[in-house]
């Protein structure tokens, strides 16, 4: 609580008095220095003017008034002790001065106030916000902690990665040379295949004679000769004939008969008398009509690439697959051009 009479903020509603114009307070011991505060009345109180409200000449009441009549070690300012005499403009000065402290009293006591109940606004507003701003902070911390989780596994993807490229540097230099030796295989297959395909240039296969417990491959041999009509001599034109397993015999098939010709165009014209001629079992002795066979003697690579072209001549309507001197032909129709097919990738040809 203030008080206009001196600078103490001490005091109850027992030792102090309230004007009942501008409603200021003043301790007792101020204004009556020498009086008890029983001696005044209740009525007294209640129509109580201060010296700043009260008319500027004498009261013939107790109430302390400036007075040029007084004596000089009296002071009626505002937190004085003693009254002091002034002249009649310094009385208007003073009066002024009153007026506006009072004033401005009033204005701070009022933005006192207004400040107060801004800070009760604010603490109710901030309340909630500040409970917001708690469950942001765990949320931002949680988020926090989820991003170094990621930053540590994006730093071990990072380093897997750096790992990974380098292996597949590594990878790209090794599937280089790897790319270069399978080509040198490839050539070195193609030319193997060559070598044997012509080492095997005066050999024929014979399919589907039966074979018999002691038989004999030359007499064999000589009786196709003679039913296809074809001259040659057992002892001066064959070197050898045998009977030789497929690879993949895995269903007992009849072995073909292999022979070898010391001269090739002797060969020549032998398969293609028998071609012609169209032999069967029948036609040596045996009790079966299955049909007789002779072929060029192709190598196992030659035999496979035959039959890719058979089975892709036959999806693209070709007319004629047939094999002259170990190279594989194909042809559309009789009037379409010759082809000659002697690696996979002239597969590409039969369109």
């Amino acid at each position: 609580m203030k008080y206009e009479c001196c600078k103490a903020t001490r005091g109850g509603a027992t030792d102090c008095m309230v004007c009942t114009k501008c409603r200021k307070n003043y301790h007792y011991q101020c204004l009556y220095p020498s009086k008890n505060n029983k001696d005044i009345s209740t009525d007294y109180k209640k129509s109580w003017i201060c010296p700043e409200c009260s008319p500027r000449h004498l009261n013939k009441d107790n109430t302390p008034v400036r007075n040029t009549n007084l004596d000089d070690n009296i002071n009626l300012r505002r937190g004085g002790s003693t009254l002091v005499i002034c002249s009649p403009d310094e009385k208007s000065n003073a009066s002024n001065k009153m007026d506006y402290s009072v004033f401005l009293e009033h204005v701070k006591s009022i933005i006192s106030t207004e400040i107060s109940s801004l800070k009760a606004e604010f603490k109710s507003f901030m309340l909630p916000l500040e409970n917001e701003v708690k469950a942001l902070r765990h949320e931002f911390i949680s988020v926090k902690e989820s991003l170094d989780f990621f930053n540590a596994k994006f730093d071990d993807l990072n380093t897997r990665l750096t790992n990974c490229e380098a292996e597949v540097k590594l990878l790209s230099s090794r599937l280089n040379e790897v790319e270069q030796l399978r080509s040198k295989f490839e050539f070195m297959e193609v030319e193997n295949n060559n070598r044997e395909q012509w080492a095997r240039r005066s050999n024929i296969e014979i399919y589907g004679v039966p074979e018999r417990k002691n038989e004999n491959l030359y007499s064999i041999l000589q009786n196709i000769a003679e039913k296809a009509d074809a001259n040659i001599n057992i002892n001066t034109d064959i070197d050898f004939v045998t009977r030789v397993a497929p690879k993949n015999n895995t269903n007992k098939k009849t072995k073909p008969i292999i022979v070898r010709f010391l001269c090739r165009w002797k060969k020549d014209d032998f398969l293609s008398l028998v071609r012609k001629r169209k032999l069967n079992c029948n036609d040596l002795g045996f009790n079966s009509n299955n049909p007789i066979y002779a072929n060029d003697h192709l190598t196992s690579l030659n035999k496979s690439l035959l039959h890719s072209v058979k089975r892709i001549a036959k999806e693209k309507c070709y007319e004629y697959v047939w094999v002259k001197k170990c190279c594989i032909m194909v042809r559309r129709t009789n009037s379409s051009p010759v082809m000659h097919i002697t690696s996979l990738t002239d597969l590409k040809k039969i369109i």
